[in-house]
């Protein structure tokens, strides 16, 4: 600190050294809250729009899933053969024909279409008749809170999602009525869907990064279930990923209909940058989220990039600094030696001479220092010749008076003899 109070050129390298990291940094500083807010933004946008397209494709989904039941329920052949199931023996040749038959068709439709996961025809009071899975026939599947019970005619439904009291897992059930030729209900078609379908509309992440990531969240007994994902496998098994529980911010929202986005810290604790959106339409949460730091990382790169180039860019111009400042003390370093020379007692004008033909303002400060040296230094030259002038008049002075001492001296002595020697001859006489 002692060094920097006594040296000038070190205090302007100090001084620009300050202020360019204090530059560097503020830039770097304002470009990262900016490039975040902008990334923000359009990270926002783009989970919203993702949100609203799986809305969408969810929605659709549903669609497709209500209108192949009609199709199936409504289908003559298939009215035909049921009521050949309903109405006839289980001995009897046409029975065990149309058994057949439907089982094999129903069949075929899971394997055409793989969302639907089992095809039931249930009693209008709930027993199951006929199923492509054998273990549900004749088992009671009711048609109250467990199942999605719609007429042919509804062009909405809200699908019903429970846990199946076989499985254990979440379910969705769609049923319809089969109706006779005299507009009767003779019969339920009941579908149980297949949620993979569901998990691979929904784990779709195109455009959401690396971390990005959708599910659907949907309160069961009480507590919130995943119904869809993008959970590896590797992490929990299937059958921890339905059964536990899951909560955060946004998932506790979404299940109260509220939608919203923000920063937050997601099921697993991870900060995320999601959006939340209940769907009344299938009383499902929507949430789409991906990870603070990959969504941030471009500002987090600008501002690594900013302060890399702004530090090179400073130790170039702080060695141009250095060069320049050198330049500015340097003269009056110069300047400083002459001062200390004059009060030496010595004057060396050619010290001076790199420094006064500068055009700039050093330079003329060297001219008018030199000029006033000159004069000073004439001055000292005439004050010397002066003293020495005076001392030799005093020298003379002294000699004067010595002699003139010498003189009054041997005068009186003179006097004193001649005064003896009358003395001696009147003594005499």
């Amino acid at each position: 600190m002692n060094f920097l109070r006594k040296s000038l050129l070190y205090k302007l390298v100090g001084a620009f050294s300050l202020l360019s990291l204090v530059t560097v940094g503020l830039v770097t500083f304002i470009a990262y809250i900016r490039a975040k807010e902008s990334l923000q933004e359009s990270i926002f946008a783009r989970l919203n729009v993702a949100i609203s397209l799986k809305e969408f494709e969810l929605n659709e989904w549903f669609d497709n899933q209500q209108r192949a039941a009609i199709l199936l329920a409504d289908s003559p052949d298939i009215k035909h053969r049921i009521r050949i199931l309903f109405t006839g023996k289980k001995n009897e040749p046409n029975y065990q024909e149309n058994l057949v038959f439907l089982s094999n068709y129903f069949s075929k439709v899971i394997s055409i279409k793989p969302d639907i996961q089992e095809i039931s025809i249930l009693t209008n009071a709930g027993i199951v008749k006929l199923s492509t899975d054998k273990s549900q026939e004749d088992t009671y599947q009711g048609l109250g809170n467990t199942i999605t019970y719609f007429e042919p005619g509804q062009t909405r439904i809200v699908p019903n999602i429970y846990t199946s009291s076989l499985t254990g897992k979440p379910t969705i059930t769609l049923a319809t009525p089969i109706i006779d030729e005299s507009g009767k209900r003779q019969a339920v078609l009941a579908m149980t869907l297949n949620l993979k379908a569901i998990d691979r509309l929904i784990r779709e992440k195109t455009g959401l990064g690396k971390s990005g990531e959708t599910y659907l969240v949907k309160q069961l007994t009480g507590k919130n279930v995943f119904i869809s994902g993008d959970i590896a496998e590797a992490e929990r098994a299937e059958h921890k990923i339905i059964s536990e529980a899951v909560e955060s911010e946004a998932i506790n929202s979404a299940m109260q209909g509220i939608d919203g986005f923000g920063l937050y810290l997601n099921y697993k604790g991870a900060p995320v940058i999601g959006v939340y959106r209940w769907l009344s339409e299938n009383n499902l949460g929507l949430l789409a989220e991906i990870s603070q730091k990959e969504a941030f990382q471009p500002a987090v790169k600008l501002a690594r990039d900013i302060i890399l180039i702004g530090l090179s860019t400073a130790g170039l111009l702080l060695v141009l600094i250095y060069f320049l400042a050198y330049q500015i003390a340097k003269p009056v370093l110069i300047i400083t030696d002459a001062a200390a020379d004059i009060e030496a007692g010595k004057f060396e004008p050619e010290l001076l001479e790199s420094v006064k033909n500068r055009f700039d303002e050093l330079g003329r400060l060297a001219r008018v220092f030199q000029s006033m040296a000159e004069q000073v230094h004439a001055r000292e030259q005439k004050l010397k010749q002066q003293v020495a002038e005076l001392r030799i008049e005093i020298d003379q002075t002294k000699k004067t008076r010595q002699v003139a001492e010498i003189t009054e001296t041997d005068y009186f002595q003179a006097l004193r003899q001649q005064a003896r020697q009358l003395r001696r001859q009147k003594d005499m006489k």
